[in-house]
């Protein structure tokens, strides 16, 4: 593993030189951060990436005398989320500007790969002043990168805000100063659905999503909507093909609004099988036919982040709630596949503090995150009784140097 990262950067390390020798309008950069946390938390939880990226608290497991198996103290440090970044401008190409960046961590694509490097961001972008085009891995377009709240735990606040980049054709329209119109199609890689790797594949579509935002030099707001295919299998269980192929639909309200020293943020998340968002959620077989159709499970979450800067010392909190609003149609059949479809709803809270010195920041956070879970469900799925709620109580440090 330390040899393959050595390779990578000594080979561009080497780029950047040559480039810089050979090609004046080629303009290359390197940044990123190194970074150390340690957390303790009080309840075992559903998360991965050795408890990095944290989502909610488990359903109780209860002993033979009533113990709660899952109510035990842990404690962790990480320094995964380290990362580096190469970008650079470049030579104009079809008449427009462009450039390009490659950016990765320590993270792995999943728990079985935790520290080893994964591709977090790689994509080159064509500018026409009006018009962008960007090609390749990036933020998924219903996650507005000045909107992602400011948590310092790891994961974009997930599950309540989104957390996806994707390999991705997007297009950007300013038609006024203030309107930023953008269309894109996308296939989630790493950040797949709940349910078989290549059902999106399968369903020979991809991840359609628009959105479009108003801003000026004190607001934002916006809307994304979109809707994603997929083709679960191939044969039926009596060796018959099937083309059966479940849609789902996401949309994102946004807004958010920077009066300095202020900084406030929010937005609301309605749709249906929101798992390739990190989020709560799913879908099922709706029929017990042979070659039976499928129905999600619908969510919704709302959100909100705000912070306070002064000089060196930074206040903030973020506050997230996500229901479990069960599925359309009436749940049958053999599978169903997703996140947290047992729980009825989760909430966070988060408090935080950041104090910064140059280029080096110590920041502290208190995360509440609690689940119901219910104890009786619908003929949809959804909890309709629920048991007593269970929370876990993190308590982290992050120290940053950034370059």
């Amino acid at each position: 593993m330390k040899k393959t990262t050595l390779l990578l950067l000594s080979f561009f390390f080497s780029i950047m030189l040559i480039a810089q020798e050979t090609e004046k309008s080629f303009n290359p950069t390197i940044s990123g951060y190194v970074g150390y946390e340690a957390f303790f938390d009080t309840y075992k939880s559903a998360d991965t990436r050795d408890g990095e990226v944290y989502l909610y608290p488990l359903r109780q497991d209860l002993d033979v005398n009533g113990d709660d198996i899952n109510k035990k103290l842990q404690f962790q440090m990480l320094s995964i989320q380290s990362r580096i970044k190469f970008a650079s401008t470049g030579p104009d190409a079809f008449g427009a500007k462009t450039s390009a960046a490659i950016e990765t961590d320590f993270l792995g694509i999943s728990q079985n790969d935790v520290r080893q490097l994964r591709i977090r961001n790689a994509f080159l972008k064509l500018d026409w002043g009006t018009t962008n085009l960007l090609l390749g891995q990036y933020w998924h377009p219903t996650i507005y990168t000045k909107a992602i709240p400011g948590v310092i735990h790891f994961g974009a606040a997930a599950p309540f805000h989104p957390l996806h980049r994707s390999s991705q054709a997007r297009i950007t329209f300013n038609p006024s100063e203030n309107l930023e119109l953008l269309a894109a199609a996308l296939i989630h890689g790493y950040h797949i659905s709940s349910g078989p790797a290549d059902a999106q594949r399968n369903a020979g579509l991809p991840d359609f999503q628009f959105r479009g935002i108003f801003k000026t030099d004190i607001f934002y707001f916006g809307a994304n909507a979109g809707y994603k295919f997929l083709t679960p299998r191939l044969e039926t269980a009596t060796n018959l093909k099937t083309t059966k192929t479940v849609g789902s639909y996401n949309t994102h309200l946004f807004a958010g609004a920077d009066i300095d020293p202020i900084h406030v943020s929010g937005g609301l998340i309605y749709g249906q099988n929101l798992t390739h968002f990190v989020m709560i959620g799913g879908y099922a077989s709706s029929d017990v036919n042979d070659d039976y159709d499928y129905t999600n499970f619908k969510t919704m979450s709302i959100y909100a982040d705000a912070y306070l800067k002064m000089d060196n010392l930074l206040f903030g909190g973020f506050a997230g709630y996500s229901k479990n609003l069960g599925a359309d149609d009436d749940i049958m059949g053999p599978v169903i596949y997703g996140r947290a479809l047992d729980a009825s709803y989760i909430f966070r809270i988060a408090p935080r503090v950041v104090v910064v010195s140059g280029k080096t920041s110590f920041a502290f956070e208190y995360n509440l995150t609690g689940a119901a879970y219910g104890t009786a469900f619908d003929a949809k799925g959804k909890a309709t009784d629920t048991d007593d709620i269970v929370v876990n109580n993190k308590l982290l440090f992050l120290a940053k140097y950034t370059f």
